[in-house]
């Protein structure tokens, strides 16, 4: 197992982490299969159990469902590392929808993988096709911008969400490191994130 394996598995099951998949849910809805609207619901929720059962009884097709249920796995100690790194292979067919990519960038951000969590919402963005209507997959680039120190592209992300959505402290709060990005190194999750960012070469392609 690679350095970079080690660190990427260090990373799972941290709790804070969970907060950066959850300031991602929005209300604009994304294209999507029921059934990845069902398991997507759940991992945004963390109900990990919930997820191995529900796949337990009817395993699902979906590909994304697929890395969300080894995830899920994992975390309650049912499968192993290898599990986990089927997460980060295959990824290219598993980017069936708009839904199915922003899946899997919540699954990249849960394993410390900040640029391929950042290409499958941008995968996610341009599937949707009208930015004016693409909160979530916004607010993820947004998120993954400040991380990896693209202040000026954040920016231009938060003015897009601060002009078609009712997000005004969620915009505050991103503006406010933007400006400000000395502040990242206190924030509980994207410094986290920044670290392991800066110090694993991110370079898996999907």
């Amino acid at each position: 197992m690679t350095a970079i394996m080690k660190r990427i598995v260090s990373w799972l099951l941290l709790p804070v982490l969970i907060a950066a998949v959850s300031s991602c849910s929005s209300n604009t809805p994304l294209d999507g299969t029921e059934e990845e609207r069902a398991y997507d619901v759940l991992q945004l929720n963390g109900k990990w159990e919930q997820i191995v059962e529900k796949n337990f009884h009817e395993p699902t097709h979906s590909l994304a469902c697929r890395k969300v249920v080894r995830l899920a796995q994992y975390r309650l100690g049912q499968a192993g590392q290898d599990a986990v790194f089927e997460c980060l292979s295959d990824s290219h067919d598993a980017l069936s929808s708009e839904l199915a990519a922003m899946m899997l960038s919540d699954v990249y951000i849960q394993l410390g993988m900040v640029t391929m969590a950042q290409r499958a919402a941008f995968e996610a963005m341009v599937k949707h096709a009208d930015v004016t209507d693409c909160e979530r997959p916004l607010r993820r680039l947004t998120e993954t911008a400040l991380i990896t120190g693209q202040y000026e592209l954040a920016l231009k992300y938060i003015a897009i969400v601060e002009q078609h959505f009712s997000s005004a402290d969620w915009v505050q709060t991103m503006r406010t490191l933007a400006m400000h990005p000395e502040q990242i190194s206190q924030h509980p999750v994207f410094s986290k994130l920044r670290e392991n960012y800066e110090k694993t070469q991110d370079q898996f392609f999907m």
